[in-house]
């Protein structure tokens, strides 16, 4: 071989060299990861590590769906313990091994799904009816579907925390465990807030309050008594004046009978002046301790014919 050309020939293989050791590998593809994952997770769930294994299992999923690893993915879980969800997922499986024409994947997860049946834990909610509207349902922080009322629902075993809310109605909360083979019953009373459930809600009028009308009446009718009282003082005055002059005092002396009257009529006025005082003093106490509507007492004031005249009464109840 001529000198020149053995030189071209270690010329040419130098520089694919370091092309080659200069060029950056290619970067992994989904697929290898999730190959990856799934090898290694393998490994885990035959020591029993499920707890490492599933993430890794649900990752290769995520990154490259097969009917076979989801598979693996709800026998994971099943290992692991959450047998809602291993059910549901072993539902999926074997649904996608019909669609891939995998007998053999099919007849592992109805296999599962058959012994799995009887062990799952279930929620069965109720709420007292009649369900208000915009009625919501969380299950453990996430919403759920108000077609699960009154149905038992597959969960995992474990603390579960159900919350029950409406518009105008307080959340009922409750928080329990369930256990495999088990129904746990929640039922619901949903109470309204304190300003009442939308239904219930009556328009914002304002309500007469108790006992207001009573104090009404009672302070009215002693400040009439006391005009009254005023009145009769001045009459009586009027007529003490008109008798003065017709009359002696500290005689008992009257000129003639319109002295008489004058002097009759001016007691007469007197005492109604001082009786009219005295009913308003009564009836304006009596008012003081009427309820006016914030407290549960209340006061009636009502007037009934007795034999011989009337009677005018007061009731106070508690």
């Amino acid at each position: 071989m001529a000198p020149r050309r053995l030189v071209g020939m270690l010329a040419v293989g130098a520089a694919s060299w370091l092309a080659a050791r200069a060029a950056p590998a290619a970067p992994l593809t989904d697929e290898q990861v999730a190959q990856s994952l799934f090898e290694t997770a393998r490994a885990l769930m035959e020591r029993g590590d499920y707890a490492r294994a599933c993430p890794m299992l649900a990752e290769s999923q995520r990154l490259d769906p097969g009917g076979g690893t989801l598979l693996n993915v709800a026998l994971c879980h099943e290992g692991e313990g959450k047998l809602a969800t291993a059910y549901f997922e072993l539902n999926q499986a074997a649904a996608q091994a019909v669609k891939d024409g995998r007998k053999d994947r099919e007849d592992i997860a109805r296999q599962h799904l058959a012994e799995l049946a009887p062990r799952l834990p279930r929620l069965l909610v109720r709420v007292a009816a009649p369900h208000p509207e915009g009625l919501a349902i969380q299950i453990d922080g996430a919403p759920a579907n108000v077609a699960i009322l009154d149905v038992p629902t597959p969960v995992d075993p474990g603390k579960h925390v159900v919350e029950v809310s409406a518009p105008g109605y307080e959340t009922s909360r409750w928080e329990g465990e369930s256990a495999p083979s088990v129904t746990s019953e929640v039922t619901v009373t949903l109470q309204p807030t304190a300003t009442g459930s939308p239904a219930a809600r009556t328009p914002d009028v304002e309500r007469p309050k108790r006992g207001t009308s009573a104090r009404t009446y009672l302070f009215l009718g002693a400040g009439g008594l006391a005009i009254g009282s005023i009145v009769f003082f001045a009459l009586s005055t009027t007529a003490r004046s008109a008798a003065l002059e017709k009359c002696i005092p500290d005689r008992n002396f009257c000129s003639d009978d319109d002295g008489v009257g004058a002097v009759g009529r001016a007691r007469g006025f007197a005492w109604a002046s001082i009786g009219a005082l005295g009913a308003a003093a009564i009836l304006g106490g009596v008012g003081l301790f009427v309820s006016d509507g914030s407290s549960p007492a209340a006061a009636t004031l009502s007037a009934r014919p007795v034999a011989g005249g009337g009677a005018l009464s007061f009731e106070r109840r508690f």
